[in-house]
């Protein structure tokens, strides 16, 4: 039921398993959608998944996670499209669908405003000037511009249901608004529900009323990311101002259910003062363990840290156990259980070694801001 092209133009089984080491590629922004629909990789994986046969970047991404005591995106997508389920007795012999997708998920380039430490050049264009890779002077996007992709979009769209866009940052991509115009042009708009992962800093951009576009469509959902609170959020997501994301949050409130973060080194210990503000606010969270870079897993931690972590978050949760429902306990403690599933901390020389590279190019301090780390950093 879904289709996932990347940053980079190659198509894959999702975006958590793109990150993955040799992750299954099952089409190219050179093909058409509806070749890749049903390309010989895609057939054979939906074969092998049906006679339980896991894909190694599906293991790494979920499966493994699951396996540590943390949630993973194909819990939270088997309950939310539990609908769908019934499409698996429509695969054809050779593996092949006879139905289009109803999910589409389609990266418009890395243009972005931030240079979040968990990211990358690949995913960000401010990075461009930190990163010590090479190669990297234009916008990524193999889509915006993609004929070949935009002959086969008018098709897909009356089957759409949901329509996922992510970054880079979303809200600056052409490719998004020029795909929000056809769909709306389509008359299709009113049947589609929109989700977005954004970093919320923008309330314009360009000639679009984003609000006025979206008025045309069934439903809005934003997800906007946020790892940890205040400084040590703006430290980790450099480009951040704490103030503008509490003022565009208010702004669009009516479209938000749920802050996005990513638990790691940086979040880990702002993430109680996060979930107080989102509570405060009427909003959910959820919290989803990093993978990569491996030194920035919260697994990393040495073992005394561990256990002061371990101890704020029973005091917290004690403290606020009026506030917190069942979800919110059980996503905290498969952070923890996550955190405790192993000992990384050989990884800590490389993490210090990243981090006072960065702070000497953006004049930070680590351990100015993380008081907390300051005895093992």
């Amino acid at each position: 039921m879904h289709i996932f092209g990347e940053l980079n133009g190659t198509f894959h089984l999702c975006c958590h398993a793109a990150f993955q080491d040799n992750p299954t590629i099952v089409g190219s922004h050179k093909e058409s959608l509806v070749d890749i629909w049903n390309s010989d990789t895609y057939k054979k994986t939906r074969l092998n998944f049906l006679k339980n046969k896991i894909p190694a970047d599906c293991i790494t991404a979920c499966y493994n996670k699951e396996k540590q005591g943390s949630d993973s995106n194909r819990l939270q997508v088997n309950k939310r499209f539990s609908k769908h389920a019934h499409l698996q007795a429509k695969t054809n012999l050779d593996g092949s669908l006879n139905n289009k997708p109803t999910y589409l998920d389609i990266r418009f380039g890395n243009l972005c405003n931030f240079k979040c430490r968990m990211c990358s050049p690949h995913s960000s264009t401010s990075w461009y000037t930190d990163t010590l890779e090479t190669g990297f002077s234009k916008v990524i996007d193999h889509f915006t511009k993609n004929k070949v992709f935009w002959e086969d979009v008018p098709d897909f769209i009356p089957h759409l249901e949901e329509v996922y866009f992510a970054g880079g940052e979303p809200f600056v991509q052409d490719g998004h608004y020029k795909l929000l115009e056809l769909i709306i042009d389509s008359g299709h708009a009113k049947n589609i529900n929109l989700s977005y992962n954004t970093n919320l800093s923008y309330s314009k951009y360009k000639k679009h009323n984003i609000q006025e576009l979206w008025d045309n469509f069934k439903s809005i959902s934003l997800w906007p990311s946020m790892d940890g609170f205040g400084k040590r959020a703006e430290y980790s997501r450099k480009g951040l101002s704490w103030e503008k994301f509490h003022t565009n949050a208010m702004l669009y409130k009516k479209y938000i259910t749920t802050i996005s973060s990513v638990i790691n080194i940086f979040s880990i210990t702002s993430m109680p003062d996060l979930i107080l503000w989102c509570k405060h606010n009427n909003f959910d969270f959820y919290g989803t363990t990093l993978i990569y870079p491996l030194e920035q897993k919260i697994t990393c931690l040495p073992k005394s840290t561990k256990k002061e972590i371990l101890a704020m978050y029973k005091c917290f949760l004690y403290t606020h156990k009026d506030i917190l429902n069942t979800y919110d306990i059980e996503q905290i403690k498969n952070w923890l259980t996550f955190m405790m599933s192993r000992d990384d901390s050989h990884l800590l020389p490389a993490f210090k070694l990243e981090q006072t590279r960065l702070d000497n190019l953006r004049n930070e301090s680590f351990t100015e801001i993380f008081t907390e780390y300051s005895s093992w950093y």
